[in-house]
């Protein structure tokens, strides 16, 4: 999900993917706001990591990426 699509809060706020929305990690971007969208600067962003991508990148994580087991 991280790669190719992002995901919007309620109050309109863009997060990485859904668990990152979950644990309030905005993305990596001054512009964080669907209000602001640019996609230029979206598209080369650093992606925001943290232990629960993992669970994506070893391919057995959520719907999102990985696999569903």
């Amino acid at each position: 999900m991280c790669r190719n699509t992002v995901s919007i809060s309620w109050d309109g706020f863009m997060y990485d993917c859904d668990f990152n929305q979950m644990l309030n990690l905005k993305v990596a971007l001054p512009e964080n706001h669907i209000t602001q969208f640019d996609y230029e600067r979206l598209s080369v962003r650093n992606i925001v990591l943290n232990h629960h991508c993992y669970g994506c990148t070893a391919g057995s994580g959520s719907s999102c990426g990985g696999e569903v087991a």
